[in-house]
């Protein structure tokens, strides 16, 4: 099951895209890898900021996917009709203090400031509240003035700080999503 909304373009041509989540059953894969190198690869000043380096090879891939698989991360594409232009995971459940974790979503530069990344947390809120999920949290990298802009602006609100695997200081935010009940 994928889930699927058309995204506006803001400019003059109003222009509509089929935007969709694809589930990534085997992230580790020969393909799925060269996907993930090349949208992460093509935000260079993210890379530095978590990895402290601008370009990630196979091998980083491998190792980051190896240990966020273990905890149980899920991977989806972000395709923009039939292009995957972008990246989203997320942690159901962290052992760390038990709640669900957006673990990245990023956009290959190409396509950021189109609303993508807008229509990618709608998307997935959607499915977190599929499985019940009523808030979800996610770290931004110190320094990432961008992120926290972004992650503000989509309701998340800081509730601490600390440091990630990597050893980089982060802060944590946390949205609650909003849940209906119809009677």
């Amino acid at each position: 099951m994928t889930a699927t909304t058309l995204l506006r373009n803001k400019s003059i041509r109003k222009v509509y895209y089929l935007i969709n989540l694809i589930p990534v059953s085997d992230p580790l894969n020969s393909e799925n890898l060269e996907i993930q190198k090349t949208i992460m690869n093509s935000q260079p000043l993210f890379n530095n900021l978590v990895v402290g380096k601008e370009s990630l090879t196979d091998e980083d891939i491998i190792e980051e996917n190896n240990r966020n698989v273990e905890y149980g991360e899920k991977m989806f594409h972000l395709k923009k009709d039939a292009e995957c232009v972008g990246l989203v995971t997320y942690l159901p459940q962290n052992p760390h203090d038990n709640c669900t974790w957006i673990g990245l979503l990023i956009i290959h530069n190409e396509h950021e400031r189109n609303g993508i990344g807008t229509i990618a947390i709608e998307l997935l809120e959607e499915k977190l509240k599929e499985h019940n999920i009523d808030k979800v949290r996610l770290c931004v990298q110190f320094g990432n003035i961008k992120g926290a802009s972004f992650w503000n602006k989509h309701g998340f609100n800081k509730i601490s700080s600390g440091f990630d695997n990597h050893k980089n200081q982060i802060d944590i935010y946390e949205k609650v999503l909003a849940t209906f009940n119809y009677l």
